[in-house]
This record gives structure tokens, C-alpha cells and sequence, in this order.
């Protein structure tokens, strides 16, 4: 499917439902309320250009372009990490009010050659999103590369303790997720996590009009270490 059989796709497949529940998650602006399952399928379906199924970075601009908030999340699922530009993620990242994209966004961007890079300045934003981007591109880091040693992700620890009740909503929702992860990683990890929580305390997150419930840190850390 070309762009316009997409977009067309898209719009059929959205319902007033799902616009109601994204918006009570913190959805903004143009949306059809299309769910996740059909957004996989309809990334499944998208033209291929190159050698991987499902990306096409010519489809993900012309959607990221339309500002639907659907459309731009599958942007972030059929974009090519090989050929976003740094240039287009500053453009892009600067677009992201609504925490779902942003993480979606972030696993994008923890796919390219310069994820790192950009994760260091964008941890750094007074920005809600940019830094919520930025630390779930940590969080992929911490889920995903098996490559990085304890050592790189201590002072990281330390960063989420000192800034993480002071943050903005979704960005400290961001770190608090990614300390959980950290702390899933190793024994060593565990215990700075563990230390860290302590000295932090209860996170309080706003969720809107919505059931959900933040994660708390020790509890969670534990569940990843009764599942190994």
C-alpha cells in the first residue's frame, strides 16, 4: 500500500471510541482512533522500499506531515533508522506532546547511528517530551543492548535521583520506568536501583482520567528478578 491507500486505511479503521480513550490518556489535536493491533497490521502492509518489510521512510515523512496522531505514530513504526536524519528527529521530537508517541519515537531513534548521541542532549531538555524521548530511548538501551556495562549506566542512576521529582509529569513517568529497567539488568544494577528508590521515595505521576498506576520502583524491580 502507497501513502494514500495508508492514510485512506487509516481513517476508515479509526473509531470514537478509541478518540475517547486516547484523549483521556493525553491525546491532542487530529486523531481517528485507530488501536495498536491495526496499526502493526496496517505497518505489515505498507510498500516496501529496500530490503526490510514494513519500512518505507518516503511513506513515514508524507505521514508524519498529515499531523494526524495516529499517522505520525505509525511514522515512527514504518520510518527507516538508517536514513532519519539528526536533522529530522530535532524536527520531529519538537512535535511530540502525547507520551505514547514519544515512546514510540524513542525506540526509532535508539535505532540509528546517532541514538546516543541525541540521548544525552535530549535528557538534558527542560522540555516534558524531549525529555521523556530521552530517557526512553535510555530505557531501549537498558531493555535491549546487551553491550552496555554497569558502569554506563550508574551515573545514569544517579542523574534520575537527583532530577526525577522535579521533572515535568511524563517526563519523570519516563524515568521512573527507565530505573526500572536499569535495575533489571544486573545484580549490581539491582541494588544501586534499590538504593536510588530509597532515597527518592513515592513517585507521583498525574494520569488524567484514566485507571492506570505508577509502577513503583521497588516492586517492579522485583518482579523482572522473580521472572529470571
Amino acid at each position: 500500500m502507497n501513502f494514500e491507500e495508508i492514510y485512506t486505511e487509516l481513517e476508515k479503521r479509526g473509531t470514537a471510541q478509541n478518540k475517547k480513550v486516547y484523549a483521556r490518556h493525553g491525546a491532542k489535536g487530529d486523531l481517528f482512533g485507530v488501536s495498536f493491533g491495526d496499526l502493526n497490521d496496517l505497518k505489515s502492509k505498507v510498500d516496501k522500499k529496500g530490503s526490510a518489510k514494513g519500512i518505507n521512510h518516503t511513506i513515514a515523512k508524507s505521514l508524519w506531515d498529515t499531523r494526524n496522531l495516529d499517522a505520525r505514530i505509525l511514522a515512527t513504526m514504518v520510518a527507516d533508522p538508517d536514513l532519519i536524519t539528526r536533522l529530522e528527529a530535532n524536527r520531529w521530537v519538537s512535535m511530540i506532546n502525547y507520551y505514547v508517541l514519544a515512546d514510540y519515537f524513542a525506540e526509532l531513534i535508539a535505532k540509528t547511528k546517532f541514538g546516543l548521541d541525541i540521548m544525552y542532549l535530549w535528557i538534558q531538555s527542560p522540555d516534558e517530551y524531549i525529555k521523556r524521548v530521552g530517557f526512553a530511548i535510555l530505557n531501549y538501551f537498558a531493555r535491549h543492548d546487551e553491550s552496555r556495562s554497569d558502569l554506563f549506566f550508574m551515573g545514569f542512576i544517579q542523574k534520575i535521583k537527583n532530577e526525577i521529582q522535579t521533572s515535568p509529569n511524563r517526563a519523570k513517568e519516563g524515568m521512573n520506568n527507565c530505573l526500572i529497567s536499569i535495575g533489571g539488568r544486573t545484580r549490581v544494577l539491582k541494588d544501586k536501583v534499590l538504593e536510588a528508590a530509597s532515597v527518592i521515595g513515592p513517585v507521583d505521576i498525574d494520569h488524567g482520567e484514566t485507571a492506570c498506576k505508577t509502577f513503583v520502583i521497588e516492586d517492579y524491580v522485583q518482579k523482572i528478578w522473580d521472572r529470571k
